[in-house]
């Protein structure tokens, strides 16, 4: 089994099958920017499709999983919902064969599909072959337990990013330097996932030779979602894996959309903080 990751998306290739796997979608997020914050983006339905063409392109991917947040607002009957998801779908099935596993922004989805969309159970799905198999869920519910047989599971639903500071210099004000906020980053994690804490949660037996599983959080695919900053303390990962204690954050790795190690958490964390506590320079 070979894994790759680019932009934002994660490329399975497992025996002669390609898979890309996208997670957070979340169509129709800018147009709650502009009616709640007065921002205007484009529409990113027509540059969602490009990108994922352009991977499906390069991987020669014959299988799309969406695991979680087509769309944005929880509920369906929204005008965007109806104006845009339908066609949206649509194409993106034309250009390859798609399954969704919904997620907390999902309900009532199924009316917005072409009857090739296939979705599958909010509990996750696996894909693969025998060893290799890799289970897919969106994130903010438990498994099926059949995913725990799989070494690696792969969710969304947090949004994980890089928070940016930078330092620049306001002469005017009487100050050599001052903070400010320089944008976040989308980045992948990869933690360990101690999966008898999954299973007690859940009511199962434990498994002694089975409690270590590899967990990757991948973040939006939409590029206006800007994440979690998973290097600030104070931000906490959603969802039951992190919610139980069933993955150690503070060790979990980060890595950058094309898979570039960018260091744990825990030492994002302290850089952070001392960024944070430095005090800058004055006249």
């Amino acid at each position: 089994m070979e894994i790759l990751f680019e932009d934002r998306g994660m490329i399975l290739r497992s025996g002669n099958t390609v898979s890309l796997i996208v997670a957070d979608l979340h169509l129709g997020f800018e147009e709650e920017l502009s009616e709640e914050k007065g921002v205007h983006f484009p529409l990113q339905d027509a540059n969602i499709l490009d990108r994922i063409a352009c991977l499906v392109d390069k991987y020669s991917a014959s299988k799309l999983y969406i695991i979680g947040d087509v769309k944005h607002t929880i509920l369906t009957d929204i005008p965007y919902n109806w104006d845009i998801v339908p066609k949206f779908m649509t194409t993106l099935d034309e250009i390859i064969d798609t399954t969704i596993i919904p997620g907390n922004h999902d309900g009532d989805l199924e009316p917005l599909l072409p009857r090739s969309v296939s979705i599958a159970d909010v509990r996750g799905t696996m894909v693969g072959e025998k060893s290799e198999r890799v289970g897919l869920l969106h994130g903010h519910a438990w498994p099926d337990p059949v995913l725990l047989d799989a070494s690696r599971v792969v969710i969304g639903h947090s949004h994980p990013a890089v928070s940016r500071i930078r330092m620049v210099s306001s002469p005017e004000l009487g100050r050599i330097e001052r903070r400010r906020f320089a944008g976040s980053i989308p980045v992948i994690l990869q933690s360990n996932l101690n999966k008898n804490c999954v299973r007690r949660a859940m009511g199962m037996l434990e498994i002694d030779n089975d409690a270590s599983g590899n967990l990757i959080t991948l973040p939006s695919f939409n590029q206006l979602v800007m994440g979690l900053a998973i290097n600030n303390s104070q931000s906490k990962m959603q969802g039951p894996f992190f919610d139980n204690g069933c993955v150690n954050l503070t060790d979990s790795e980060v890595f950058s959309t094309e898979g570039i190690f960018l260091g744990t958490v825990g030492w994002m964390r302290e850089r952070f903080n001392e960024m944070i506590k430095s005090k800058p320079s004055r006249d």
